[in-house]
């Protein structure tokens, strides 16, 4: 039986992904895949792995109860690629046949998406209330966008064989569910749904205000509830341009040099070829989002008051 970990990274796709899987499981059973468990993803695992709190046991253990005639054991959680530390990998590869497949997103993109994650969705109470160069200046935290420190580490283990790099932008990946799918041999006729796209994020022109407002400290439906507030109270406020980003084109493409040459050696290693990414960088008139400075006034009336009388309906 075969292993195949879904090792993320975040941000890209990764839970349109995992929720088709768990969509999908007795479909991919009859194709001999398991997707253990009753969750969306594996996150708990990772993360249980990730702190000390349980071993390579607990993946074998999975191994072990998988249903008689399982070719393929799925395990997926973005938080498999913030592993550092590998040893229970070393000794699951021991045991069973291990591949592992990410995801990779440009670095000044993926950046923009982790910020707005952090804002929208927070699991960091210092990063929930950082400004855009606050966050880009705490860009060593991430360490895993690294590339070819990330696969690296897990071809030592499993072998540059056993480890897949797939690029998400247009013209490369833009159906992940289809992609995996497709790595795994598995077919699509007889399984539900289009792996349809989740967890979006805010528009831009929100971020300012939501990362004001303290998301960290609400949970659940009363966070779901002031973030589609935020995005209805604040929809004519959205830039006349279509602008995903709140970074400029000079930062922008600070972060792609820093990660350019890391990025090549990934590409050579793993892809066969020169470029990670093959979009063009940012030109100098590529739009981005910088909040407006405003009076007391013009932020209370124009920026507040319209979420305020949303929440009051």
């Amino acid at each position: 039986m075969r292993l195949v970990i879904h090792a993320g990274i975040h941000r890209t796709g990764t839970t349109s992904l995992q929720r088709y899987l768990a969509k999908n499981r007795a479909g991919l059973a009859a194709q001999g895949v398991d997707y253990p468990g009753e969750e969306n993803n594996h996150q708990p695992l990772a993360w249980a792995l990730y702190r000390g709190q349980c071993g390579p046991e607990a993946v074998l253990a999975l191994a072990s109860a998988a249903p008689a005639g399982t070719q393929q054991l799925v395990l997926s959680g973005e938080d498999f690629a913030i592993h550092r530390d590998l040893g229970w990998l070393e000794t699951v590869a021991a045991r069973v046949d291990v591949r592992v497949v990410f995801y990779l997103r440009r670095q000044d993109h993926w950046l923009m998406s982790w910020y707005n994650q952090h804002v929208k969705w927070p699991f960091n109470r210092e990063k929930s209330r950082m400004d855009p160069q606050q966050f880009l200046a705490a860009i060593d935290d991430f360490y895993w966008i690294d590339y070819a420190r990330l696969l690296g580490s897990w071809s030592e283990v499993l072998g540059e064989a056993r480890v897949t790099a797939a690029v998400v932008e247009k013209g490369q990946v833009e159906d992940a569910p289809g992609d995996f799918l497709a790595r795994l041999e598995v077919a699509r006729d007889g399984l539900e749904g289009d792996g349809e796209r989740v967890n979006d994020s805010l528009p831009v022109h929100v971020l300012e205000i939501a990362r004001h407002l303290g998301l960290y400290e609400l949970k659940g439906a009363r966070r779901m509830k002031l973030l589609n507030a935020l995005r209805a109270g604040l929809a004519d406020r959205a830039p006349a341009e279509l602008v995903s980003t709140v970074y400029s084109p000079e930062e922008r493409n600070r972060v792609i040099d820093r990660f350019d040459a890391s990025n090549r050696v990934a590409a050579r290693r793993f892809l066969g070829r020169e470029a990670l990414f093959l979009d063009p960088r940012p030109g100098p008139d590529a739009p981005y989002w910088r909040f407006p400075e405003l009076s007391r006034e013009a932020l209370l009336d124009d920026w507040i008051a319209p979420v305020m009388r949303v929440l009051a309906r």
